[in-house]
């Protein structure tokens, strides 16, 4: 959340301090494993009584997460996965029980946990409960002990993941859409304002060499029989932005170039697209976006997970997409993983803001009507997971209305070259960009924004069940068909 971290830099599966639960770990005594049992009832409540959007997040989301940490174990031959994550935070204001989000506690058998050194059973009332609040789509897990406020906590969980890839991979596999993240494979907080540092490692238990690609500094060795990499992401970032991507080396290629400046990895299967054409789509669009926005703003570079087909997701630094989506998810680097929105709601201006800057390319291209009107923004709780798919047509065209005014494509770009220096990692809302518009360019877009973004249901246009641009959330990650060589 933006204050400094005091915590050290951990690394590798011993200084981690996480291993199996299961087997314990070495000068630490194990994490006593849950109880069997079946998994617990979800319970659904109403949101929280809250004096403003700040009082809601804190009585929703409870902690302030300072560091995420994580050991994957990963055994391809066995398809399966074996992990130990810890999460250190602290209370928010006026709050005493934790919350993480994270959906391995679904299945509270196969997960031990031990908050501040002493063990919770997640399948005993008294210890763990699962519940949704009322119009979040998400599920909470609530520590049922009452902590300290203004003191750093530790959350260390233990569970086992499915290794579900046919092809050996193991993946983020995020959709911001969706409002799915990384609490999948990880205890974390879904929400985009919560920034946090993380660190993860992963040890593949193969004989066969892996390639791995991620957000942040991504290192490796080889300690025996096991091949070991680092990510961490280095500084502070929204949990769902952090990618990761292991694969063997028997099936993809991994190359790297220096491109405009910024040290590019791009990770293909063989048989399909090469890194060569990712190389030549990425040479002019890094050169056109550091000289439109500013300098590229993650310091380690993009990683580029090229998949066949479909569209893309992007991450801190990384993305995992198609070719044909490659400019977009590339673009978010600027919008969308670090000039970040408070909330998934508020999400829809990144998209708007990408689709605005390729589409309005042509002089042609229309503002929204004055008489729009619709609950982009409003639709949903400022505490709901995932966005409005209208921000890719409707929302695009609101920013083209804001260019219109404040004189053209030129000025806008200026006013988005000055936003993303002073807002990155500084997440902000609707209003907010409102505020910024008016702040550099003296017009007001508050009453429009009202209209446009935030009116009731029943004075809004219908909202389409689909948009032209589904496409570039569709990331499939299939592995080509037959020998090496590109695939029609």
């Amino acid at each position: 959340m933006g204050r400094p971290r005091r915590s050290s830099m951990l690394t590798g599966l011993v200084t981690l301090g996480l291993t199996c639960a299961r087997c314990g770990s070495d000068g630490a005594a194990p994490m006593a494993p849950a109880a069997t049992g079946p998994s617990p009832a979800l319970s659904t409540e109403p949101l929280p009584a809250a004096a403003g959007e700040q009082s809601l997040f804190d009585a929703v989301f409870r902690v302030d997460v300072d560091r995420v940490e994580a050991v994957f174990d990963l055994y391809p031959a066995e398809r399966r996965v074996q992990a130990a994550a810890s999460v250190t935070f602290r209370m928010r204001p006026g709050q005493s029980r934790a919350i993480v989000h994270f959906e391995p506690a679904r299945s509270p058998s196969a997960v031990a946990l031990r908050l501040d050194g002493v063990d919770l059973d997640p399948a005993r009332p008294s210890d763990a409960r699962l519940f949704s609040f009322q119009g979040s789509g998400q599920v909470s897990l609530e520590l049922q002990r009452d902590l300290a406020p203004g003191v750093a906590h530790r959350l260390e969980a233990s569970y086992p993941l499915a290794f579900v890839d046919a092809g050996g991979r193991f993946f983020a596999n995020v959709n911001d859409i969706e409002g799915r993240g990384n609490e999948v494979v990880l205890p974390s907080l879904n929400v985009p304002h919560e920034l946090a540092r993380h660190v993860l490692a992963f040890r593949v238990h193969a004989a066969e060499p892996y390639f791995a690609v991620g957000s942040g500094l991504v290192t490796t060795r080889q300690a025996g029989d096991v091949q070991e990499f680092s990510l961490d992401t280095e500084r502070e970032v929204a949990s769902y932005t952090v990618m990761f991507h292991l694969a063997p080396a028997r099936t993809h290629l991994l190359s790297e170039r220096r491109i405009r400046g910024v040290d590019v990895r791009v990770l293909v299967p063989t048989g399909g697209v090469t890194a060569e054409e990712a190389f030549a789509t990425l040479d002019p669009w890094l050169a056109e976006l550091q000289g439109a926005i500013g300098p590229f703003p993650m310091p380690r570079g993009l990683s580029v997970v090229l998949t066949q087909t479909g569209g893309g997701m992007e991450y801190y630094g990384a993305t995992t997409t198609s070719l044909r989506a490659l400019r977009h998810e590339v673009f978010h680097m600027y919008f969308g993983c670090s000039t970040v929105a408070r909330t998934y709601r508020d999400s829809w201006w990144d998209e708007a803001i990408n689709m605005w800057y390729e589409l309005a390319a042509d002089p042609a291209y229309p503002p929204i009507e004055d008489a729009f009107r619709s609950d982009i923004v409003s639709g949903r709780s400022a505490v709901a997971v995932g966005f409005d798919r209208r921000a890719y047509d409707q929302g695009a065209r609101v920013i083209q209305a804001v260019a219109a005014q404040i004189g053209g494509r030129g000025p806008m770009i200026d006013f988005l070259r000055d936003l993303h220096s002073r807002r990155s990692f500084d997440p902000f809302t609707t209003w907010d960009l409102a505020d910024e518009i008016q702040s550099w360019s003296g017009a007001s877009f508050h009453e429009r924004f009202r209209q446009w973004l935030y009116q009731s249901p029943a004075a809004q246009a219908t909202a389409p069940a689909s948009s032209a641009w589904d496409w570039l959330h569709d990331v499939d990650p299939t592995l080509p068909a037959g020998p090496p060589g590109r695939q029609p």
